[in-house]
């Protein structure tokens, strides 16, 4: 399409061509009607998203981070763009920031599902892997109307058991738990960052 006939179309139009072009995993052409509908002084914050969801589809993960922060600025109640620009935090190994963008979620009412998903990861960042499994499957089990988000949260679950599986983790590792640092079952314990969970789990494969 050329630059003259997207000059034509509106925000509407721009939306709609773009998430067909989605549908058809044709990236490209994806990008190029989100970058036209951001570029205008009437974009709207899920353009900015949508886009930022279509950069980390193509792990371009720095610019999938500006674009959701865009989102954000323009709506700061979005709680699902917040929930993804944490994870792409995480993913970049950025937990500080991680936590300041999730924090705001914990506010979410108890029975949220975007809220689990935000607690769960801030203790994930803590290195608390009871709580943050528990938490994410409470999300999962309310979450019934994002399933490509709960394949997410559930690939991060795996992981965390994957490890564990492995004896890389502390079988209950968890802040409600007193640590005896002289058990011998906790001699070969490995510390595992929480970004090798995410680049294991989230960045195999991105589904938004």
């Amino acid at each position: 399409m050329s630059t003259n006939t997207m000059a034509l179309l509106d925000q509407a139009e721009l939306l709609k061509l773009a998430m067909a072009a989605s549908a058809e995993n044709d990236s490209g052409a994806t990008i190029g009607y989100l970058k036209e509908a951001t570029s205008r002084s009437d974009a709207s914050p899920y353009s900015h998203y949508l886009l930022g969801a279509e950069y980390a589809q193509i792990k371009m993960y720095d610019r999938a981070i500006t674009e959701m922060q865009k989102a954000l600025q323009l709506d700061a109640s979005l709680s699902l763009v917040r929930l993804q620009l944490g994870l792409l935090w995480l993913t970049s190994g950025v937990g500080d920031t991680a936590t300041e963008v999730l924090t705001p979620l914990h506010d979410l009412p108890e029975t949220d599902s975007i809220g689990l998903f935000g607690k769960g990861l801030c203790h994930l960042i803590k290195d608390e892997f009871l709580e943050a499994t528990e938490l994410l499957q409470a999300g999962i089990a309310r979450n019934d109307s994002n399933p490509a988000l709960n394949n997410d949260m559930q690939k991060i679950i795996t992981e965390i058991e994957n490890l564990r599986a492995q004896g890389k983790l502390q079988p209950a590792a968890s802040s409600k738990e007193s640590h005896n640092a002289d058990n011998a079952d906790n001699a070969d314990i490995v510390e595992i960052d929480e970004q090798h969970i995410l680049l294991s789990a989230y960045t195999s494969t991105t589904s938004h």
